[in-house]
């Protein structure tokens, strides 16, 4: 997440979601994976949708937030009840600031830190600009961009559940297919449900959940499906919020 995206399209499919949770009773947290702005903005700049107030019909109370919110900025949102009762962490996620050797430590000092203050949600939400990766320190080129399989198994394991953000890209079916469950590759019992915001570019939010909730976040899900989120077209686009199809099977 950049200051940047904030108020974009995506923006409002996020809170939208969130909201919803956060209303029928998901106590979030949110971990913005804050990274710092690019010096050419050329991203998280479709607004045009805040001039078509057709679009409120989403979500109206998120609707008139980002339309007047008054600069881009989370701190905007942190101070506002988008996401009711959320707990934020927001402690910027820049390599450059740590040495070559010592980028290892400083992403670790970084989570131990977010694990901390994000210790008494239920449901850990994950911003990171591009997604997830397998890369087990996230200390590569442009690594803070991403969140690690192992920063979402350490929620997980110690008995939260996850929703991070990530995009398809190029990826083939197939590929999309093994990087929506890439969780279980360390948390086997995971369950997953993938919603995918159609927008602007393509969004998904992978849940990661564990068996004994899981029917009630299916559940949970379906409703949201339900609402205008899932049901109404605008000018002719498609629904906002799908859910993905998944190739794995599960035995509840």
């Amino acid at each position: 997440m950049k200051n940047q995206y904030v108020g974009d399209i995506g923006d409002y499919g996020k809170y939208g979601l969130l909201r919803y949770l956060s209303k029928n009773g998901l106590n979030i947290g949110v971990n913005w994976y804050l990274t710092k702005n690019d010096i050419i903005i050329k991203d998280g700049n479709i607004r045009d949708y805040l001039n078509n107030e057709t679009d409120s019909i989403y979500d109206s109370e998120v609707y008139k937030l980002l339309k007047t919110i008054p600069s881009r900025d989370i701190e905007h949102i942190e101070n506002s009840d988008i996401i009711p009762n959320a707990v934020y962490y927001h402690r910027e996620l820049n390599l450059e600031n740590a040495a070559p050797r010592k980028k290892n430590d400083y992403r670790t000092q970084w989570h131990k830190a977010a694990m901390e203050s994000l210790k008494n949600v239920s449901l850990v939400f994950a911003d990171p600009d591009n997604g997830s990766t397998n890369d087990k320190n996230g200390t590569r080129k442009n690594g803070e961009k991403y969140i690690t399989i192992s920063e979402l198994a350490d929620y997980y394991k110690r008995g939260q559940n996850v929703v991070y953000y990530c995009h398809k890209a190029r990826r083939s079916q197939d590929a999309w297919q093994s990087k929506m469950v890439e969780l279980k590759k360390v948390c086997p019992d995971a369950r997953i449900i993938v919603l995918t915001f159609h927008r602007g570019t393509q969004r998904s939010y992978i849940f990661g959940i564990h068996p004994k909730q899981y029917n009630e976040y299916k559940l949970l899900i379906e409703k949201f499906l339900q609402t205008n989120w899932g049901t109404i077209k605008v000018n002719g686009k498609k629904e906002p919020f799908s859910k993905e199809e998944l190739l794995i099977k599960y035995t509840d």
